[in-house]
C-alpha cells in the first residue's frame, strides 16, 4: 500500500523535490491515463506544429504553400510555422498543467487515489479558463523577456502558479493573476531556485530522448565533411532526422509534466505559509475523530 502524500503542508526545497518524484512514481499510471485522455488532441496538434516548423525551418519546405494565394515563399512559411507552433504550445501547456492540477485535486479529495473521471469533469468545467490563462501568461512572459530577460524570469515564477490557483482557489481571471504575485511575495527566491533545480533535472531527463536525433545529425555531419559533400547543410535534416526529432520531442513534452507536479507542491507550500489551511483542516478532523 502506498503512503498518502499530504499536499497541504509546508516543505523546504529538498522535500518539494523528493515528494514530487515520490508522487509521480506512485501515481504515474493514472497521471499518464489522464494526460492521454484529456490532452491527447492538443498533444497531437503540438507535434504536428513542431513537425511543420521543423520541416520549413531547415529549408525542406520551400515549395510548400508557395503557390497560389496561400503563401509568399519560405519566409512566409517560417512565420506561419512559428506562429502555429506558438499557439499549439500555449494550448498544450494550458491543458497539461490543468490536467495535472485536476489530478492532484482528485488525489487530495480521495485520500491518495486519482479518479480519472473526476479529472475529466474538472477539465470540462475549466478548460477555457486554463487556455485563457495560458495565453495571457505566455504573452506577459514574452513581453517581459523582449524588453529584458530579467523581467521575463521574474514574471515566470509567480505566473507558473496560475493553474494551481485556478484549480484550488477558484478565483476569476484577474484575481488569479493578482493572487499569484501575492502568494509568491517574500518567497520569490526559494521558489525560483526550486523551479530552477527541477527544471535542470527535467531538462537532463528530456535530453536523453533527444540523443538519437543529436547522434544522427553528428554522424551525418562527419560523413558529409569527410566526403566533401557539405555544400548543402539543409540536406542533413531529412525525414529520418525529422522523425527522430518529433518522437524525442513527444517524449520530452510528457516528461515536462514533472515540472507541473513540482509547481503543485510549491503552490501548497506557499499557500500553507500564508493561510495555514492544512493545519486548520487537521485540527477540524482531529475534533471529529474525538
Amino acid at each position: 500500500m502506498q503512503k498518502y502524500i499530504q499536499f497541504k503542508r509546508e516543505r523546504d526545497l529538498g522535500e518539494i523535490l523528493s515528494d514530487t518524484f515520490k508522487f509521480i512514481r506512485e501515481n504515474y499510471k493514472p497521471l499518464l491515463k489522464a494526460l492521454l485522455k484529456y490532452t491527447g488532441p492538443v498533444f497531437l496538434l503540438q507535434l504536428f506544429a513542431l513537425g511543420y516548423y521543423s520541416y520549413v525551418s531547415v529549408g525542406q519546405g520551400n515549395n510548400l504553400f508557395t503557390s497560389g494565394v496561400i503563401g509568399q515563399g519560405w519566409g512566409f512559411n517560417m512565420v506561419t510555422g512559428f506562429f502555429f507552433l506558438s499557439l499549439a504550445s500555449m494550448a498544450y501547456q494550458a491543458f497539461m498543467n490543468g490536467t495535472i492540477m485536476q489530478s492532484i485535486k482528485s488525489y487530495i479529495k480521495n485520500n491518495g487515489e486519482i479518479n480519472v473521471d473526476e479529472v475529466g469533469e474538472g477539465m470540462s468545467q475549466n478548460w477555457s479558463s486554463y487556455l485563457g490563462l495560458g495565453i495571457a501568461v505566455s504573452i506577459m512572459i514574452f513581453a517581459g523577456t523582449i524588453f529584458c530577460v530579467l523581467p521575463g524570469i521574474y514574471l515566470a515564477v509567480p505566473l507558473c502558479l496560475v493553474y494551481a490557483i485556478r484549480t484550488f482557489d477558484r478565483l476569476g481571471f484577474s484575481e488569479t493573476i493578482s493572487y499569484a504575485f501575492s502568494l509568491i511575495k517574500e518567497n520569490w527566491w526559494i521558489s525560483f531556485f526550486t523551479l530552477l533545480l527541477m527544471g535542470i533535472i527535467v531538462y537532463v531527463i528530456a535530453l536523453i530522448f533527444q540523443l538519437p536525433a543529436i547522434i544522427y545529425t553528428l554522424t551525418k555531419t562527419i560523413t558529409y565533411v569527410n566526403e566533401g559533400t557539405f555544400s548543402d547543410p539543409s540536406s542533413m535534416f531529412d525525414w529520418v532526422y525529422l522523425t527522430l526529432n518529433i518522437v524525442g520531442s513527444a517524449l520530452s513534452y510528457i516528461i515536462y509534466g514533472m515540472l507541473s507536479v513540482c509547481i503543485g507542491f510549491i503552490y501548497f507550500n506557499l499557500n500553507e505559509q500564508k493561510n495555514h489551511t492544512g493545519a486548520y483542516e487537521s485540527i477540524e478532523n482531529l475534533g471529529k475523530d474525538e
